[in-house]
């Protein structure tokens, strides 16, 4: 597959496929295949990464690498998911990781900017899968782990994410069955516990939470703001209340209590049982 195949396949916004399509033209970088390999390697991501930014130059909307990024995807992990016959449909639902940070930069800053590099190795070297509604990361660490993230259009409705967990466990059982028993976990804010002072009992996040068995809170963590208050770092009076969550969290900040993200792992059957209830 040609990279600007792919472009078109993951309906990359317009003015960056073009963007993306000037640097292909005037391209006189060769990526080694040494510093590829790191890139495909978990142990070497962020020194593959760093290399490649180096070498790239100056790069502030990110375009040379993306594309460079992309270039792999096109001549390596599409060819590895064609080999171990995992479908179209999951790859373009995988690979659009890109393509939807950079319609939510625009969003929240009015222009394209590829920000996420040092994430996107996940994707190139199939150690990350999107499965309908969630995104699952094979983790390959000191102890094995099937990381699960949450997509910022991910449908969290009940029926969605019981049906993402089973498919994700077939998915499993036909290509990782090595997989098949390691634990899943979830890092995020949406497990702390506070939420359930700011939402109600039948809310699709307070549903996701109690499929899970919380291990470990962490109150210094701040990256939750990104997510809740996009494009906002500083807690102030000026924080956006345009959802109840966010006045809520607002409210309970300005009191100066502290919010974080909280880790835990997915109880036994808790698909199961989540796609049951009424």
């Amino acid at each position: 597959m040609k990279t600007m195949e792919l472009v078109r396949l993951l309906e990359i916004p317009e003015g960056v496929e073009k963007q993306l399509a000037d640097y292909e033209n005037g391209r006189d970088t060769e990526i080694s295949g040494d510093l590829t390999g790191k890139i495909l390697k978990r142990s070497q991501w962020d020194e593959g990464i760093q290399e490649l930014q180096a070498v790239l130059g100056d790069d502030p909307a990110g375009i040379k690498i993306l594309w460079e990024l992309l270039h792999i995807v096109s001549t390596y992990s599409y060819g590895e998911y064609v080999k171990r016959g995992i479908s179209d449909e999951i790859f373009i639902a995988t690979m659009k990781f890109c393509t939807r940070f950079l319609q939510e930069h625009f969003k929240t800053y009015q222009d394209y900017k590829f920000e996420k590099a040092w994430w996107f190795p996940r994707q190139v070297s199939l150690c990350e899968y999107r499965i309908g509604a969630l995104e699952y990361e094979l983790v390959d660490g000191e102890e094995r782990e099937i990381e699960i993230h949450i997509p910022s259009d991910a449908d969290l409705r009940k029926e969605s994410v019981a049906c993402s967990l089973k498919e994700f466990d077939e998915f499993l059982g036909k290509y990782y069955p090595e997989w098949e028993n390691v634990s899943k976990t979830c890092n995020t804010w949406m497990l702390m516990p506070e939420l359930k002072e700011f939402l109600k009992e039948d809310s699709n996040i307070i549903a996701f939470q109690n499929l899970f068995e919380i291990d470990r809170i962490d109150y210094d963590a701040v990256w939750y703001m990104g997510w809740i208050f996009p494009g906002i770092e500083r807690i102030d009076e000026n924080l956006p209340e345009g959802t109840t969550l966010q006045r809520n969290i607002k409210k309970y900040l300005l009191e100066g209590k502290k919010f974080g993200v909280a880790k835990g792992h997915l109880f036994r059957g808790a698909g199961e049982a989540h796609g049951t209830e009424a």
